[in-house]
């Protein structure tokens, strides 16, 4: 597993310390993250799994066998169908085309239509955490449909739609739409109720509960 945890944690670095998402770290990043002082922690402590950041090791192996139960040739992508099943198919089908589409991050891997591991890596941390900016900035592109910076009642309605379905097919309570919006307007407080912005998610402090929604 070592080639796979370094890339892990390779990938977990960009991900927390590449500010503007072109692969390439500068001096000022990390002197703006907390990698500095990760580096002298990992001096001081034995056991890697004590230092949650970038170096854990049961991070890494949770997010390998992630990977490897989605991977069902187990060629190292991933297909859209395979990709779908994630979460016990917790994504909607329409959020599984956006993100096979690219629109929150173009695919590292050079196979066309195939997610790649380090691909999945950026997902599976932004999806396990979306409170941080990184993971903000990749759930609002995956819902931003004509991409202008808000999100509209259409898009969020776009999206809400299938899981209306869900609820039907399995035949649970139906929350409508309207009710939905109301309470995420409610608990974001966006500047204009009419469009919803990146800085007022930020500002709300739940934006894991919005993008699960």
């Amino acid at each position: 597993f070592q080639e796979r945890y370094t890339e892990t944690v390779i990938e977990r670095v960009f991900y927390d310390c590449d500010r503007k998402g072109d692969g390439r770290l500068l001096l000022q990043f990390f002197q703006r993250s907390n990698f500095v002082d990760v580096l002298r922690r990992l001096d001081e402590e034995d056991d890697i799994n004590q230092i949650t950041d970038f170096f854990s090791y049961e991070h890494f192996y949770v997010l390998y066998c992630k990977f490897w139960e989605l991977d069902s040739d187990h060629d190292f992508m991933i297909t859209k169908e395979e990709f779908s099943r994630y979460g016990n198919y917790s994504l909607t089908n329409r959020v599984v085309s956006r993100i096979f589409e690219q629109v929150p991050r173009k695919f590292m891997c050079e196979e066309p239509g195939m997610m790649g591991y380090k691909d999945f890596c950026w997902f599976c941390i932004s999806e396990e955490d979306k409170r941080t900016r990184v993971a903000l900035d990749y759930w609002f592109k995956v819902l931003d449909i004509d991409r202008d910076g808000i999100l509209s009642g259409f898009e969020l309605e776009y999206f809400y739609a299938e899981q209306m379905q869900r609820l039907e097919s399995v035949a649970a309570e139906v929350v409508t739409f309207e009710d939905i919006l109301c309470q995420m307007l409610d608990m974001v407080k966006p500047q204009d109720v009419t469009a919803i912005t990146p800085l007022d998610l930020s500002r709300c402090k739940m934006q894991d509960v919005f993008f699960n929604t």
